[in-house]
């Protein structure tokens, strides 16, 4: 390492990996995250198709079998997607017609288009995304409930305008966080109330003359319903990218207000706070240096995706109603987007569960003569009986 001898504690790799970005590392291929997924959504289908008489169970026997060999493939890291054969979805079908022929593996996608099977996938996984996002939340408004009650009794200064204002305690600005957060976790709640619906069955956007079981599809694989219209899904696709995304970036901005508040009340200058070493970086020149890279990653990662998410709102808004290619890519956004964002979470909440608060700074920063103006006034208020407006004047007076 080029830095870190003064440090008591250095970061851990998880630490690193997040102030490092993607320096070092790259990220897999897009549709191999939707592997797993497109897999379920396979077995699912087809089990629906022999089940409505389709294909037969001899058939369906050996489709399973054909699609369980690709999970465990791909489970020991086996199953490579092939750039030539255009997405996962054909290079599955692909590989089960070289093992199992394609008289019975060509009749998989019968019923089916590519327009609902991807966006059954996707929706796959955007409900365990926000599942993730839940949790993770969960965790670090734990933790904030935990500093609130810690502190709720610890004096500190509050600010407005970034300058001193009242006396107040450390304990209200936890719970602040908290509060925000848990709207956060609202909102994905109510993501799932909107968007945990399955796509399937709509084919090219339009339905199919086959007999088939939307019921049965959605709950297999795990949907409270399927959608009401079989248009919708299709034609909106990227929509739910975008409603998650939204939620996201709100909760991102939560979290870089947070970021910012503990790097200006850990500054030397303030020393409020601090920050544990093995959550700070070094200097590769400066000796003494201790940085807050972390939260200063959270800063970036939040500007990342408010940009992910206006690019998300422009895909789509203006098309002809139907499959439109455009929204191919609220596909790579969304992906891009919880690769930047999630990691935030855990990160946030290790870094706050063992925060070093200086109790004693704060207390002299309430000491502060201005601090106490404002309580001072509302006493006199209450005292005399006077107007509002006239003490006030007259303390503003005093504070020339």
């Amino acid at each position: 390492m080029m830095w870190g001898g003064n440090f008591k504690q250095m970061p851990d790799q998880q630490v690193l990996d997040f102030t490092s970005g993607w320096d070092v590392k790259s990220k897999p291929a897009y549709d191999e995250r939707l592997l797993p997924y497109d897999i379920k959504v396979n077995q699912v289908h087809s089990q629906m198709l022999a089940g409505q008489g389709i294909i037969t169970e001899t058939e369906l026997v050996k489709i399973l079998a054909g699609l369980e060999h690709i999970k465990q493939l791909h489970n020991q890291g086996k199953f490579k997607l092939v750039p030539g054969l255009e997405d996962v979805h054909t290079n599955v079908e692909s590989y089960l017609v070289k093992k199992i022929g394609v008289r019975i593996a060509g009749k998989l996608h019968t019923a089916r288009s590519r327009n609902d099977q991807v966006a059954a996938d996707m929706q796959l996984y955007l409900k365990d995304q926000c599942l993730e996002y839940a949790v993770g939340l969960k965790r670090l408004i734990k933790a904030l409930g935990v500093a609130q009650s810690t502190f709720k009794q610890a004096p500190a200064p509050g600010f407005t305008h970034h300058r001193l204002a009242v006396v107040s305690n450390l304990g209200l600005v936890f719970g602040a966080w908290k509060t925000s957060l848990q709207r956060d976790n609202q909102r994905f709640t109510h993501w799932m109330d909107l968007y945990d619906k399955c796509p399937l069955g709509g084919a090219a956007g339009y339905g199919t003359s086959f007999k088939i079981s939307r019921q049965y599809t959605a709950k297999r694989l795990g949907f409270k319903a399927p959608y009401e219209n079989i248009l919708d899904p299709i034609t909106n696709r990227g929509e739910p990218e975008t409603a998650l995304a939204f939620n996201v970036t709100i909760m991102m901005k939560h979290l870089s207000q947070i970021a910012q508040t503990l790097i200006i009340f850990s500054m030397p200058q303030f020393d409020y706070l601090r920050l544990p070493d093995q959550f700070c970086t070094g200097s590769s020149i400066m000796p003494h240096k201790k940085n807050p890279d972390v939260l200063e990653a959270i800063k970036a990662k939040t500007a990342v995706a408010n940009g992910l998410l206006n690019s998300l709102m422009m895909i789509n808004s203006s098309n002809l109603v139907g499959y439109n290619k455009d929204t191919q890519w609220t596909k790579y956004l969304i992906m891009d987007l919880v690769d930047e964002t999630l990691p935030s979470l855990t990160i946030m909440t290790r870094l706050l569960s063992s925060i070093i608060v200086n109790k004693q700074q704060l207390e002299q920063a309430c000491h502060a003569d201005d601090l106490n103006v404002t309580l001072m006034m509302e006493k006199e208020v209450k005292r005399t009986g006077q107007p509002f407006r006239r003490v006030k004047q007259a303390m503003e007076r005093r504070c020339k």
